[in-house]
């Protein structure tokens, strides 16, 4: 896309940081009347979404681990997006769906996901929600010790036989332990795999882990570390094995990575008095400024990341374990590899509107622009939301330039959709449409909130056919 494009004419960062927009949300942004249609029709805020980039970044995936010739079976990470159609979309191009409640289980199973390509990693299992991935024939990532215990009692109720996986801690990479709150140690693993060998009706079929973080690097270590535990754990009949890498497969968000290095660096500009504040009330985001320079990482996640989705996946499987890599450590243990990606997956699937409600001044005369959304609707783990919005402008006479902050519909002080200050180069009016990109992964469900009462954005899908109308996702009737 040109980056004269008439698009962000209207709204960007003082210090920009451009989306990467797809062609589907290009085209829908420039067709404004229908945009503002959809705000009429469906309300706003809403999250208008398409299933088409997720079915691309599927196949490249699959494609990728293919070409290392390992049985795979990437599991949507189901709690990164609420929607029901990504749920018929992983079905039908035959993936896996990670779950991490009973309601994503129970909607899976309904959805006709059948029950062996479901995994259950919820960071809490109850008794109902253990009975029901019992009776549904779905994995159980048991994370601890009262986990087994539990699903051996349910198992024994209810006479069934349970698949099972291990998730694992306690990995070093470079002599540095890596944290992780979930998991037991590896030393515990091969206790733990023969009290499950003497179960009736638990059969362990694999072994997980969850890192945080983006880094190919701790995954090798990981990998690396589990894969002598294989042979030890195995069951004696060497059935169907998995080796479940878990999520964190990186994706970048920006148009020019590059951007990301020039903010930070006004940012620490900024800070240092060198120049006119780019945040509210020169908010370091996490960064701050002491006697040795600028430190510490801003509060957003790494949108400018390089080594992302397959080119990460195939650092991992190429690095070397001795005398031979990773994927053929693999295919010598005749495993299958897992993984579990989320935001990857949705990259490019969806984004949040909202209108503006109006344009005033607070108490020290910086410009604040409310707009009918709150924080939630465009926020993950991550206190900044580090992507300019797109404007969209309605149809008041435009005014002259101003700058100012994004305020959220919260009656708190600190309730700002992104604390970045923007530029509107033609004003800003009630009625105009503020576009937030590429939120489908986690950024518009993973927190969102009825706070005040609010109702919650609805969820329509829209295909390449401009004369298709959009639908609501299943999830806004069940």
């Amino acid at each position: 896309m040109s980056r004269s494009s008439p698009i962000f004419a209207y709204c960007h960062g003082i210090v920009p940081l451009r989306p990467r927009l797809e062609s589907w949300m290009v085209d829908l942004i420039a067709d404004q009347p229908r945009l503002h249609a959809l705000a009429d029709d469906f309300g706003a805020p809403l999250n208008i979404q398409s299933d088409a980039p997720f079915r691309r970044n599927a196949g490249a995936l699959a494609d990728c681990v293919g070409e290392f010739d390992i049985p795979f079976l990437p599991m949507f990470a189901r709690k990164a997006n609420k929607c029901l159609t990504y749920v018929d979309t992983a079905r039908d191009t035959g993936m896996g769906i990670d779950t991490a409640s009973h309601a994503e289980v129970e909607q899976c199973l309904a959805r006709g996901v059948p029950g062996h390509r479901i995994v259950c990693t919820a960071a809490v299992k109850d008794r109902a929600l253990m009975a029901l991935c019992a009776k549904g024939g779905v994995t159980v990532i048991l994370d601890n010790t009262d986990e087994v215990a539990l699903l051996e009692d349910v198992a024994r109720d209810s006479g069934t036989d349970v698949s099972v996986g291990l998730r694992m801690n306690g990995f070093i990479r470079d002599g540095v332990p890596l944290y992780s709150r979930f998991g037991m140690p590896l030393a515990e693993i091969p206790a733990l795999a023969a009290r499950l060998a003497k179960s009736p009706r638990l059969r362990l079929d694999g072994l997980h882990f969850h890192l945080n973080g983006y880094k190919a690097e701790d995954r090798i270590a990981a990998i690396t570390q589990i894969l002598p535990l294989i042979g030890e754990v195995r069951g004696v009949d060497q059935g169907d094995f998995f080796v479940d890498i878990g999520g964190g497969i990186p994706m970048n968000y920006l148009d020019d990575p590059n951007q990301w290095d020039r903010w930070v660096s006004e940012l620490d500009g900024a800070l240092a008095g060198a120049r006119d504040p780019i945040t509210q009330h020169n908010d370091g985001l996490g960064r701050t400024l002491g006697p040795d320079g600028p430190s510490g990482a801003v509060d957003s996640y790494p949108v400018a990341q390089t080594l992302v989705q397959t080119a990460w996946m195939r650092r991992i499987l190429q690095a070397s374990d001795g005398q031979k890599t990773i994927a053929q450590r693999l295919r010598d243990a005749g495993v299958s590899l897992r993984c579990e990606p989320g935001r990857s997956l949705l990259d490019g699937c969806g984004m949040t509107i909202a209108r503006v409600a109006f344009c005033k001044t607070d108490s020290i005369g910086s410009h604040v622009i409310g707009v009918q959304m709150n924080r939630t609707q465009s926020r993950s783990g991550f206190a900044e939301f580090a992507l300019d919005p797109v404007m969209v402008p309605g149809n008041a006479p435009r005014g002259a330039a101003i700058q100012g902050y994004l305020a959220g519909t919260y009656c708190t002080e600190s309730e700002w959709l992104t604390r970045r200050k923007m530029v509107f180069a033609h004003g800003v009016r009630a009625g105009d449409l503020m576009v937030f990109p590429n939120t489908a992964g986690y950024l518009m469900h993973f927190l969102e909130s009825r706070s005040h009462q609010f109702p919650l954005a609805r969820n329509v899908f829209v295909t390449p056919d401009r004369t298709a109308p959009a639908r609501l996702d299943d999830i806004e009737i069940t």
